[in-house]
């Protein structure tokens, strides 16, 4: 270098001067697109970074064109020394093939959301609800469709606007957490600013100890503690399939097609390769069963084939154990405990009050039809609710309260009966399924004390409460041909010998004229249907199902 300087200073200014802008020029660029390669996603993704499964994510993202650097490092050379000195180690990682599998979650190195994801999405601006159609094929014979509707509140805003709440809510005010996991799941401790009072929830069923809070990191809740895997999603099979089938990208009148790929997705596979045979196989499925279709249908079935091959390949990845469950989406509550980690009703301030468990917070209460049936009537404004309705453990408090009184504003055989909330179970609420119709107490029950839920702070309002009003029995709900009788008949004899291109004996299973000629209107004692049924048959349907049937024939038969 000395001697560089020497030559340098022994020439002409104009000879030197030159080679020096030149050269500082080149070393310019050679450094500007060196960094510039380096913060690229085709390197972070591919080449210096473990990041196949992400990297693949990524690309089908509504945030596709947003750089890794954006959110990994950020603007300036302090950042970009601090990130490369982490990848320096993550490299040695890589060479030495001791990273881990799967990469664990979440990034504790990530940019505050101040810095990311506010630099796009406007935080102080109010979003109108969003109306959403949530599409799902059953795993009978027909793939039958059902829609499920509801309008996501989202919110946000500010106070100052008279605004400044739903979903949004919780970005506008300081709302504070304690986490026990690593992946942030488990909150025993949450902090709110309500009305201008600072108010502490505690899950008293795991309370910190002095010692715990003392030590324990409180975060402040921003857009990431929701939207956790806003760029990097691993659908899971049922929702990837359903979308398909929905977009028309894969049909919906291959029989079993939707039961047939999510089985074979969700089985386990040593590697990408064993999983993509498996779904190869699928072909073959309907070359051996149904002999016929494939017959007519060979070129759709193959493309199916490719196609769902493709569906996999986008959330599956068995040589980095990375699935569709590996990382829990807190954006909503239907795979992961999501909201359900604070609004579970057993987050209790001193005065007995909770984080509310309240559906319709967040979103309408969701309504679900059949294909061919039309979308539900859903207010965009909230109708005006009884003050009980507004406690906040309602949502977990309402079915020991229910009575005939309810039918005033709720269609009992409807909104009781909403599969969407009482036909599953909710286990991160420890709210168990409770089948349709939702049982209304009788006088007698009435007097007696309900019974407790486990890990619930219920038990002692309900005591407080006393017993509820002396309830009148309410009509019994209809059951629909078209929602209950004919998906559970195509499944079984439809699947088999009874289709409308089989139709053995006569027995046309998949249409409602077919089934009701084996039917006695009013009397399943009578009715042929039942007592093939009962009898020595090769297909039987379960005992709750053949139930469902009587019933059915019991009031009536009618088609819907």
């Amino acid at each position: 270098m000395k001697k560089l300087f020497s030559w340098l200073a022994g020439r002409a200014w104009y000879v030197s001067v030159p080679m020096v802008i030149v050269a500082g020029i080149a070393a310019y660029l050679l450094i500007s697109n060196g960094l510039h390669w380096l913060n690229s996603t085709g390197f972070c993704g591919k080449t210096c970074h473990v990041m196949t499964p992400e990297y693949t994510a990524y690309q089908t993202s509504f945030h596709s064109r947003v750089g890794c650097s954006e959110c990994h490092v950020g603007p300036g050379l302090a950042a970009e020394i601090r990130a490369k000195a982490q990848g320096t180690k993550e490299l040695w990682l890589f060479v030495t093939n001791t990273y881990e599998r799967p990469i664990p979650s979440p990034v504790e190195s990530l940019r505050p959301a101040r810095e990311t994801c506010e630099e796009c999405h406007w935080p102080e601006l109010f979003y109108e609800d969003r109306a959403v159609e949530i599409p799902h094929f059953s795993d009978d014979a027909f793939n039958t469709r059902t829609d499920t509707y509801l309008l996501i509140k989202i919110g946000g805003g500010t106070i100052r606007k008279g605004q400044g709440r739903e979903i949004h809510w919780h970005i506008e005010n300081p709302v504070e957490y304690i986490a026990v996991d690593e992946q942030r799941q488990i909150i025993p401790w949450v902090r709110a600013e309500l009305d201008g009072k600072s108010v502490v929830f505690q899950d008293p069923v795991h309370p910190l100890s002095t010692e715990e809070l003392e030590a324990a990191e409180i975060r402040t809740m921003d857009c990431i503690d929701c939207h956790n895997r806003a760029t990097h999603v691993f659908r899971s099979s049922e929702v990837a399939v359903d979308e398909a089938m929905a977009n028309g990208i894969i049909p919906t009148d291959l029989p079993f097609l939707k039961k047939k790929a999510v089985e074979t997705m969700n089985r386990e596979y040593p590697d990408q390769d064993a999983a993509i045979a498996a779904i190869d196989a699928i072909a073959g499925f309907y070359r051996d069963t149904f002999a016929v279709v494939y017959s007519k249908r060979e070129d759709d079935i193959l493309q199916t084939v490719e196609i769902l091959k493709d569906i996999y390949r986008l959330s599956h990845f068995p040589e980095y154990r990375v699935y569709p469950g590996t990382y829990p989406d807190n954006l909503g509550h239907t795979e992961s405990a999501g909201c359900f980690r604070c609004h579970d009703g057993k987050h209790l301030a001193e005065d007995g009050t909770s984080v509310r468990l309240h559906c319709n917070i967040c979103h309408t209460i969701p309504e679900t039809v059949a294909k061919g049936e039309p979308a539900p009537a859903v207010s965009f404004k909230d109708a005006r609710q009884p003050g009980n309705h507004l406690a906040s453990n309602w949502m977990a408090d309402h079915r020991y309260i229910l009575d005939a009184s309810c039918a005033a504003c709720h269609s009992m055989s409807s909104f009781c009966s909403n599969s969407n909330c009482h036909g599953r179970s909710w286990p991160y609420v420890n709210l168990e399924v409770i089948d349709p119709p939702f049982p209304v107490r009788t006088p007698d029950q009435a007097k007696e004390k309900p019974r407790e839920v486990p890990d619930s702070p219920i038990a002692a309002a309900d005591a407080a409460r006393g017993p509820a009003a002396p309830a009148e029995q309410v009509e019994e709900p209809r059951i629909s041909f078209t929602s209950q009788i004919k998906p559970m008949l195509a499944g079984t004899c439809a699947a088999t010998c009874h289709s409308s291109t089989a139709a053995v004996g006569g027995f046309i299973a998949d249409n409602y004229g077919g089934v009701v000629k084996f039917v006695s209107a009013g009397d399943p004692e009578t009715s042929k249907l039942v007592q093939i049924q009962r009898a020595e048959h090769p297909a039987k349907l379960s005992g709750e199902n053949l139930a469902t049937i009587s019933k059915w024939i019991e009031q009536g038969a009618t088609e819907n």
